[in-house]
């Protein structure tokens, strides 16, 4: 998770107060906060996931590869926020400083997050080979099944806060959708008998070309463990990554805005009993109905839609540098937007262990250092070194673990004990 707003200065950040329970940070300020802000008039950004993988497995057999993974992802995004509705959200409308000015932002911004269970199936193959020339492709299916999701998306806004009880809005053209487990007429919460919202498909897609230290051989194999690790040289990829939606429907609301205006008194005040009488309210006090600007009860919210490219180049049999580029696609205006970055990392590896250290230009213009180690079966790691250390001011964290079990091909155990030596070709390393 990131942004470039809200943080904790590293002349007082410790990571071990994270881990420390009832731990305090220091407070500042005349509302005794823990955090800072970025209080200048560039846009602000987050980006935010959980993710928690469940039972996951892959089988590779010849030319092909076939997996399964299951997992939970939570992911939230805000998208060229203005300065002063990202301060107004943290401090409320009393922020004195932005009252009584004319704001008008023509630009168009968002905020999305969904909650959702992830099942996945991966099927790839090698599409084209000669000599040390290897293609393959592969695609990933991916069924969804979401608990929750919200976003907002405004294109442009001309509004004025005279006090912290008075909201004007000259004009506004935007949308807001939400779904939860909730009845929206009492609150009441409906899980978990009623704990998907919304359902869909998304898909991964990728090409590789590969180019092999050796050429391949057409030598027949019994057992799939048999296969021998092929070593490259260098290998350059593309993916489309996380193509998809979730359509909520039920449990939703959509609102939308169009050419709409309104003066609202007393809005600090607003005391919302259900999630019902808050949209019902919003639709009143912009066109004086409470339900004409409630358009549907479905809508439908984006992954967070990227493509990316790889290059990984083999040093030697132990040495290896990584180069990766992400780039997020807008597909629509409700969509969690994923951030852009660059990488280029040295990686070091054998069998057993592994280490690597990422060098990353977050957004394309915050630099970054990372760490991961794979110790085994057990690989941690985080993308940004600095911030657990104090290295630099706390804007947020990264941070992995994983347990992969894998086997090594070439290498047959039950062969082994039961012929001593086993086949030394399929032990052979590059």
């Amino acid at each position: 998770m990131d942004n470039n707003y809200i943080y904790l200065s590293k002349a007082e950040y410790k990571f071990s107060r994270f881990l420390t329970p009832g731990a305090k940070f220091p407070e500042h300020g005349e509302d005794n906060r823990v955090y800072y802000d970025q209080f200048t008039t560039k846009l602000k950004d987050a980006f935010g996931e959980v993710r928690v993988f469940g039972p996951s497995a892959m089988f590779s057999l010849k030319d092909k590869a076939f997996g399964f993974a299951t997992s939970f992802r939570s992911v939230v995004s805000g998208d060229n926020i203005p300065y002063e509705i990202a301060k107004f959200g943290i401090e409320g409308l009393n922020y004195k400083p932005l009252h009584n000015i004319n704001f008008i932002d023509n630009h168009s911004f968002r905020a999305a997050s969904l909650g959702f269970v992830e099942i996945a199936g991966t099927y790839s193959t090698v599409i084209f080979k000669h000599n040390r020339d290897h293609w393959t492709a592969g695609a990933t299916v991916k069924g969804l099944f979401a608990s929750a999701g919200g976003y907002t998306y405004v294109s442009n806004i001309d509004y004025l806060v005279p006090n912290r009880d008075t909201l004007i809005v000259n004009n506004i053209n935007g949308e807001m959708g939400l779904s939860l487990p909730v009845d929206f007429n009492n609150n009441d919460v409906l899980i978990p008998g009623q704990l998907f919202r919304g359902s869909g498909l998304a898909m991964d897609i990728g090409i590789t070309y590969q180019k092999k230290v050796l050429g391949y051989s057409n030598k027949g194999y019994s057992m799939p463990c048999e296969y021998p690790y092929e070593p490259y040289r260098y290998k350059i990829g593309f993916s489309l990554l996380d193509f998809g939606s979730i359509h909520f429907r039920k449990d939703a609301r959509l609102l939308e805005l169009v050419n709409q205006d309104t003066y609202w008194p007393d809005i600090s005040r607003y005391e919302f009993k259900s999630l019902d009488n808050l949209f019902k309210t919003v639709s009143y006090h912009f066109s004086g109905d409470s339900t004409q600007l409630i358009t549907a009860q479905d809508f439908r919210i984006w992954m967070p839609t990227a493509v990316s490219v790889q290059a990984d180049v083999r040093i030697n049999k132990e040495f290896y540098i990584n180069a990766t580029a992400v780039q997020p696609l807008i597909m629509s205006h409700a969509q969690v937007v994923r951030p852009s970055q660059v990488s280029l990392t040295p990686r070091w590896e054998t069998d057993h262990l592994e280490f690597a250290l990422p060098f990353i230009l977050y957004n394309y213009k915050y630099p970054r250092l990372g760490f991961s180690a794979r110790f085994h079966k057990l690989v941690i790691g985080t993308d940004k070194l600095g911030g657990f250390f104090g290295m630099s001011d706390f804007y947020g964290m990264d941070f992995y673990i994983m347990l992969k079990f894998s086997f090594l091909k070439g290498e047959c155990r039950n062969f082994d004990r039961k012929f001593g030596c086993g086949n030394l070709e399929y032990k052979q390393k590059y």
